[in-house]
C-alpha cells in the first residue's frame, strides 16, 4: 500500500471517505460499448489494483491532494488528448470534457488559474470545451498546445513548467509510453511515430520538481498507471500497452471523463460546495461541442448518437447521484458543525 503523503495530510475524514466510496463505485460501472474491440473485464480489476496501491477511495484521495497542495492564485495544468489518425485525427470525446469540468472545479473551488494543455491536433475540441466552462469562472480557462513529435516535447514541457510553475498537474486520458518508449491504444494498436506530443514529460518534470501529479485513465496506457505497472501488466490482456509513466495519485475509472467528474465530486464534498459539479445540460453541451469540433467516440470513432448517448445517459444519472451524495455529506457536515458550536456555547 502506498499512501499519498503531504504536509497537511493525516488521512481522509470519515464523511469524505464515505463519499469517496460512493463516487468510486459510480465511476467504475462497466459501461463501455460492446462494439469497438475494447478489452472486456478490465474496469474493476484495474480499480482494485490502484485502490490497494493507495489504500483509500481514489476520487477523494485526488480531491484531498488537490485541496492540500493548491492554494488561491496558484497555477494548475490539466493535460488531455488521446487519439491519432486515421480514425481519431482530432482526438476523442473522452478527455476534453473531463479536463474542462475538472479545470472549472479547481478554478472555482480552489481559486487557481487553470491551463489545459493538449497537442495541436486536438486543439479545437479542447478549446470548445474550455470555452463552455470558462464563462462560469472568475478567470478564463486557458488552452495551450504543443506540436507532435519527440523533438518538440522536452523544450515545450520545459517552457510550460517555467512559465506557469504549477503547484499541480493533472492528466485526463493522456497516453503515456511503455518502458520501451512506445505508445499504444488499449487494444494494442501502436501510435505511429511522430503523432504524439510527448506531454507525458510533464509528469516527469512535475515529480522532479516535487509538484503534485494526478493521472486519470481507463485502460492502463494513460499517464499515471506506471505507478502500478507491475501488478497491472500481470493481468492486462495487452500488457505491453501499460505505461511506465507514474503520477503521485492514479485514478482508474470506466471512462476517464467519469474519473474526472468523480474527483470534482470529491472537491465538492471536501470544500462544501455542490456547485463545483456540472449538470446534465452542460454535459450534453460538452459532448456536442466536442463532436462538432471534430472529436469522435474513442471506441467506435463514430459521431452518431447511439454510440455517444449510452455514455451520456449513464453519466447524467451518475451526475445526479454525485450531486445528491455531495449535498447529503454537506448537510451532515452542517449538522456536525451545529452540534460542535452548541457544545462550545454551553
Amino acid at each position: 500500500m502506498v499512501m499519498l503523503l503531504t504536509e497537511d495530510s493525516t488521512g481522509p475524514a470519515p464523511l469524505l471517505a464515505m463519499a469517496g466510496e460512493r463516487f468510486d463505485r459510480l465511476m467504475t460501472i462497466e459501461s463501455r460499448p460492446l462494439s469497438g474491440g475494447l478489452p472486456p473485464g478490465l474496469v474493476v480489476p484495474m480499480y482494485e489494483i490502484c485502490r490497494r496501491h493507495h489504500g483509500e477511495p481514489l476520487s477523494t484521495l485526488a480531491a484531498r491532494a488537490l485541496m492540500s497542495r493548491v492554494v488561491y492564485g496558484d497555477n494548475v495544468i490539466v493535460a488531455t488528448g488521446a487519439g491519432v489518425p486515421p480514425k481519431l485525427p482530432q482526438g476523442e470525446t473522452d478527455g476534453p470534457p473531463g479536463a474542462a469540468v475538472l479545470a472549472r472545479a479547481i478554478a472555482l473551488g480552489l481559486g487557481a488559474q487553470v491551463t489545459i494543455v493538449s497537442e495541436e491536433a486536438h486543439s479545437k475540441p479542447v478549446e470548445a470545451c474550455a470555452a463552455l466552462v470558462g464563462s462560469s469562472t472568475a478567470r478564463p480557462i486557458k488552452v495551450e498546445t504543443i506540436p507532435p513529435h519527440s523533438k518538440y516535447g522536452p523544450k515545450a514541457v520545459e517552457a510550460l513548467m517555467a512559465r506557469y510553475q504549477p503547484s499541480a498537474i493533472v492528466f485526463v486520458e493522456l497516453d503515456g509510453p511503455n518502458p520501451d518508449g512506445l505508445f499504444h491504444g488499449v487494444r494494442g494498436d501502436p501510435r505511429p511515430a511522430g503523432t504524439m506530443a510527448h506531454l507525458h514529460l510533464l509528469a516527469e518534470a512535475g515529480r522532479a520538481a516535487k509538484r503534485l501529479t494526478i493521472g486519470i485513465g481507463d485502460g492502463g496506457n494513460e499517464v499515471g498507471f506506471g505507478a502500478v505497472r507491475t501488478a497491472l501488466a500481470a493481468f492486462h490482456p495487452n500488457s505491453f500497452v501499460v505505461t511506465a509513466v507514474e503520477t503521485d495519485v492514479v485514478v482508474s475509472a470506466a471512462i476517464s471523463n467519469w474519473g474526472a467528474y468523480a474527483v470534482c465530486a470529491g472537491l465538492a464534498v471536501g470544500i462544501g460546495s455542490p456547485d463545483l459539479l456540472h449538470n446534465d445540460a452542460l454535459e450534453g453541451d460538452l459532448i456536442r461541442a466536442c463532436v462538432s469540433a471534430g472529436a469522435r467516440d474513442g471506441a467506435t470513432a463514430s459521431t452518431e448518437p447511439p454510440s455517444l448517448t449510452v455514455s451520456l445517459r449513464a453519466v447524467i444519472g451518475a451526475l445526479s447521484v454525485y450531486s445528491k451524495a455531495s449535498l447529503q455529506v454537506r448537510q451532515a457536515n452542517l449538522v456536525r458543525i451545529h452540534h460542535r458550536v452548541s457544545d462550545l456555547v454551553r
